[in-house]
């Protein structure tokens, strides 16, 4: 009898935070506006689809297309070669291909600007560029809102776009970083393993990333999978990963007080609400 009200006592326990969990994540689109402050009409949908990227749709020349939302993305709006070839686009030149490392990967096309469709509203004078991706339709850019804010939700699958101020709830906020080279792109100070470093912020990654210099100054131990990281710390967020992916940042460091030395990717972006407020030049994390 004593077991099997111990078995139905954990039943319960099951059923009770299955429940909570559901009333976090499956709010409606009213009830995640009212929470994060946005008006009606500033609320869009997202998709999580490949490799756990958060997608919008866009429309371009009339045409629908899905487009992975990138934090990291300096480059601008991208597509495919098989959609810019799909859509006609006007070439008007080339430009050379970078990696996070400043290597030279190649070049891409430039083509001519098109009218967009993006977040309700219509962006003229946008050069489009050739991404270096097929298994991608598009990319879009963070620098399309640099004078708003956005907040990201990968469980309920919202993105909210506005210029009020974020609302007065359980959150944290940390100084965004800014740098004229690179619009948009999120990076903040934290603590990795103890040690105090900048980190980029990207949704237009799979998993997190840690540059070659730190790796040997942390004396990371390696699995068939990547790094081990006991402790990524944001504040009071604290975070862990086993399989961060070797890598370098120093192509794209110049220009901050000192080197990026961790990417957090969409693997930790996922698990918490996401803003970047560029008016008030904060990055929050809440509940």
């Amino acid at each position: 009898m004593r077991n099997r009200l111990i078995i139905l006592s954990g039943i319960l326990l099951f059923i009770i935070v299955i429940v909570l969990l559901r009333c976090h994540s499956d709010m409606s689109r009213n009830e995640w506006a009212k929470r994060y402050g946005f008006e009606k009409g500033e609320v869009y949908n997202i998709k999580i689809r490949a490799y756990g990227f958060p997608y919008i749709e866009t429309i371009i020349k009339n045409e629908k297309v899905s487009m992975m939302f990138d934090t990291a993305n300096m480059t601008g709006i991208q597509v495919s070669a098989e959609l810019a070839k799909q859509l006609k686009l006007e070439k008007i030149g080339e430009l050379k291909h970078y990696d996070s490392a400043g290597n030279i990967r190649g070049s891409y096309n430039v083509f001519d600007s098109e009218e967009i469709f993006i977040l309700g509203k219509k962006i003229k004078g946008e050069i489009i560029y050739e991404g270096v991706s097929n298994d991608l339709e598009g990319i879009l850019p963070p620098s399309l809102l640099l004078e708003k804010r956005f907040t990201i939700d990968y469980n309920n699958k919202f993105i909210g776009v506005s210029k009020n101020n974020f609302p007065d709830i359980k959150k944290e906020g940390f100084p965004l970083i800014s740098n004229s080279r690179y619009p948009g792109m999120p990076v903040v100070e934290g603590i990795v393993n103890g040690e105090k470093v900048l980190i980029q912020l990207d949704t237009g990654m799979s998993r997190t990333c840690i540059d070659e210099n730190l790796v040997r100054k942390l004396n990371l131990p390696a699995n068939n999978s990547g790094y081990e990281i006991n402790s990524i710390k944001l504040g009071s967020y604290e975070f862990s990963v086993t399989n961060a992916k070797e890598t370098s940042y120093q192509g794209i460091s110049d220009g901050y007080p000192e080197p990026i030395m961790l990417g957090i990717g969409s693997d930790i972006i996922s698990k918490i609400v996401f803003t970047v407020d560029y008016i008030n030049e904060r990055v929050i994390f809440s509940d």
